[in-house]
C-alpha cells in the first residue's frame, strides 16, 4: 500500500471513530430518555392506582419537593409543544408515552446498526493498515 493510501486510510478511519463516538453519544442520551418515559408511565400508572386524597409529595424541581393531596386520579395535564397544554386522561396519556416509547426503541435499534457498520468498517481499516506495515 503507498503512503498516499495508508494516510487516506488513516483519514478515513479518524472520521469513522469520530461518527462512532457520536453515535454512542446520542444513544446514551436516547436510553436516558427511554428510562424517563419507563419512570414516567410507572408513575402514571401508580397515580391511576391511588386514592383521591391521599397525601403525597410532587415534585417542584430536582430534588424539590411540596406537599400535596391527590385530587384528581383519573386526567392529567400533558404538555404538547409551544406552550400548549391539555387534558388527558391517565390512560391516554400512558398510551402516548408508550408510543414514543415504541418509536424511540425503533430509533435505538437502527443507530445500533449504524454503530455496529461504522465499528466494523473501522476495524477493516486497521487490519488494512496494519497489514500493509
Amino acid at each position: 500500500m503507498k503512503q498516499e493510501e495508508k494516510q487516506q486510510k488513516m483519514v478515513e478511519l479518524q472520521i469513522m471513530n469520530q461518527q462512532a463516538d457520536q453515535i454512542r453519544q446520542q444513544l446514551m442520551g436516547l436510553e436516558e430518555q427511554m428510562e424517563s418515559l419507563s419512570k414516567l408511565d410507572a408513575s402514571l400508572e401508580a397515580v391511576d392506582n391511588e386514592e383521591v386524597g391521599k397525601k403525597m409529595f410532587s415534585p417542584l424541581s430536582s430534588g424539590v419537593y411540596i406537599k400535596t393531596s391527590l385530587r384528581d386520579n383519573k386526567e392529567v395535564l400533558v404538555a404538547v409543544g409551544a406552550g400548549v397544554v391539555v387534558k388527558k386522561s391517565v390512560k391516554d396519556a400512558r398510551d402516548m408515552i408508550q408510543e414514543q416509547g415504541k418509536k424511540m426503541e425503533l430509533i435505538i435499534s437502527q443507530m445500533k446498526g449504524d454503530f455496529e457498520k461504522f465499528t466494523t468498517n473501522a476495524m477493516n481499516i486497521e487490519k488494512e493498515l496494519s497489514l500493509a506495515q
